[in-house]
């Protein structure tokens, strides 16, 4: 009787310590930490939301919605930064401008562009090319792992700044800051 007790507390502690090894590998190892939006020209653009929600364990969405004034837009320009916290923010890889127009009529999977264009494209409205007759939505969009299957980022705190012109002239910045656990 006492084997059949002490087989089936083995048994069961292996299965909770199975369970939550199951469960810590299930975690993202990446997810935003905080999210700035500034607007250059409050009469051209104005955020109306720019905040982190809590979607669950570990897992963090990003909103946006910003209200454009001066439709239709169909020159706009982004530029792409990215930073790694060392002592203070330091240039990391990326620092590249690029017509958003036609990037978001063929986008590049593999480069960094398009990347960040398929990560933003699951959760806004961002999803054809111009002109933008409309106001920008982002709704509970997740920072995934998947998004850097092609771009492996060691552990870190990471910054991601883009910032979108339109007719060469600078409208707004939105910065995204991003924890990478190992």
């Amino acid at each position: 009787m006492a084997d059949l007790v002490s087989s089936r507390l083995i048994i069961v502690t292996a299965a909770i310590l199975c369970s939550l090894s199951l469960r810590t590998e299930c975690r993202p190892k990446s997810r935003f930490i905080n999210m700035q939006c500034e607007s250059y020209n409050e009469s051209y653009a104005a955020f109306e939301k720019c905040k982190l929600n809590l979607l669950g364990r570990g897992r963090v969405g990003a909103d946006i919605y910003l209200k454009l004034f001066q439709t239709p837009i169909d020159n706009c320009w982004i530029n792409w930064s990215m930073y790694r916290r060392y002592n203070g923010f330091r240039p990391f890889l990326y620092n590249i401008s690029t017509d958003l127009c036609q990037l978001l009529g063929n986008p590049n999977s593999i480069s960094f562009q398009g990347l960040v264009m398929n990560a933003i494209k699951t959760g806004s409205n961002l999803n054809h090319s111009s002109p933008y007759n409309h106001d920008i939505i982002m709704d509970n969009m997740e920072f995934s792992d998947d998004f850097l299957k092609t771009l492996p980022l060691p552990q870190g705190i990471y910054k991601i700044q883009l910032r979108f012109a339109t007719y060469k002239v600078w409208r707004v910045q939105v910065t995204v800051f991003i924890e990478r656990k190992e």
